[in-house]
């Protein structure tokens, strides 16, 4: 693929990623992958094998931090589900099983956390590389943003921030020149 192929395949897949965080998982999902492929893509162009191991390492990272974030959702509704369907009648019978169910959600929510911030770190380092290849300074700014929205998930607002990330990181790779 030419260099104008790959950035808009990866700067629309970032832009899509960054719309998806509000509730629009389809879209989302499609611009991650395409923010994945474009970035391979792009480390294969600039011969750098660097910037390929941060990409999959980032990719890798947040697929293991969903997967434990849905794993925790469901033990927890598992948990509680039986709950109520082997004492139905009886007043506050779940209540002894409560604790058990938020701390095996409390745990999840760590391990993927943990994983979700390693993820965050290598697209930081991905965006870095990815600067010094193209001298545009955007790709240092989103990734800080993105690692910075990555920390304050824990309050909403990391959210939005990893929003506006997505949005500048897109706009980074769109508007970015063939450097050689």
């Amino acid at each position: 693929m030419s260099f104008d192929t790959v950035k808009t395949l990866a700067g629309v897949g970032a832009i899509l990623a960054g719309v998806g965080i509000f509730g629009y998982v389809v879209p989302s999902i499609i611009g991650i992958i395409l923010f994945f492929i474009g970035m391979l893509e792009l480390a294969n162009y600039f011969n750098d094998s660097k910037l390929r191991l941060d990409v999959i390492y980032w990719f890798v990272f947040g697929l293991i931090a969903l997967i434990l974030l849905a794993s925790g959702i469901i033990a927890t509704v598992i948990t509680y589900h039986s709950v109520i369907i082997t004492y139905p009648m009886i007043p506050y019978s779940g209540v002894r099983f409560i604790l058990p169910g938020l701390l095996t959600l409390v745990i999840f929510i760590i391990a993927a956390a943990v994983f979700f911030l390693l993820s965050a770190i290598y697209l930081r380092r991905a965006m870095e590389v990815m600067s010094i290849h193209t001298n545009e300074g955007l790709f240092n700014t989103g990734g800080l943003i993105y690692l910075i929205g990555a920390i304050l998930t824990f309050i909403i607002i990391g959210i939005f921030i990893i929003m506006i990330a997505w949005i500048v990181i897109g706009i980074a790779l769109i508007s970015v020149k063939e450097s050689r």
